[in-house]
């Protein structure tokens, strides 16, 4: 993990968010190695009608959206939305620089079986608190940054995103990580193609989050920032910008 991260020290800091503008409690524990590993849930204590829901950390060896999770809870001030952040989704993953869960699971293929208690814990808030919209936080070794979008979210809302990113200074993919031109910039939306593969993974017992969010018809985004920056900064940013850029279009 070329970004550093602690995850104990990152529990407490989240945990610290816990007052009048924050609630902050355990989603779920994994147990590993003699040690329990909190998934955190955080939710805006203000009343709105709309939900954003992220997701920080499903891949442990993808910290950017685990980073930028601090820096949005501290700039979070939308009193239209409700802002619930599951963190770190896979806390041994986080722990040990990994993909995958302490059982060798990756748990963004774990949301049609549920065998994972990481998956478990994000359905169970799902259910909860009913998201309007989903973002989960990734990054991959392409360059720049772009997001993959469900049939949900429509497409000028995708593109209106994307040119918020690139406002803020986040440099935009013109390819994704299979090496798919990406028109526009920093857009991947669903399609033929992709449905195809949502429905391979169906057929093999794997879905993604962003296909369980299809299928309850919730927009989501997963952001792809790009691994290869090597200033902390500049990954973490796309993660932050986003979350505000739907927030106010909610």
């Amino acid at each position: 993990m070329s970004v550093a991260f602690d995850l104990d020290r990152y529990v407490a800091r989240i945990r610290a968010f816990d007052g009048a503008r924050f609630a902050v409690a355990t989603a779920a524990s994994v147990h590993h190695r003699g040690r329990a590993h909190p998934v955190l849930s955080v939710r805006s204590r203000n009343t709105a009608t709309k939900t954003l829901l992220v997701l920080a950390g499903v891949h442990g060896d993808e910290p950017a959206g685990l980073l930028a999770v601090p820096s949005i809870l501290e700039a979070w001030s939308s009193e239209r939305v409700r802002l619930v952040v599951i963190t770190p989704v896979n806390p041994v993953g986080a722990a040990e620089d990994s993909r995958v869960n302490a059982g060798g699971k990756d748990i963004n293929r774990d949301f049609m079986r549920f065998s994972t208690p990481e998956a478990r814990a994000v359905r169970d808030v799902f259910d909860d608190v009913r998201p309007d919209f989903v973002i989960s936080l990734h990054e991959g070794p392409q360059r720049g940054a772009f997001m993959f979008s469900n049939g949900h979210v429509e497409l000028p809302l995708a593109t209106a995103l994307c040119d918020a990113l690139e406002a803020g200074g986040t440099v935009l993919a013109t390819r994704d990580y299979f090496g798919r031109r990406l028109r526009p910039r920093g857009l991947s939306p669903a399609s033929a193609t992709t449905r195809a593969v949502w429905k391979l993974g169906v057929v093999l017992g794997q879905k993604a989050s962003i296909t369980y969010s299809q299928d309850r018809a919730v927009p989501e985004i997963v952001l792809e920032s790009s691994s290869r920056t090597i200033d902390e900064a500049e990954r973490v940013r796309p993660h932050i910008d986003l979350v505000a850029a739907v927030a106010q279009r909610l």
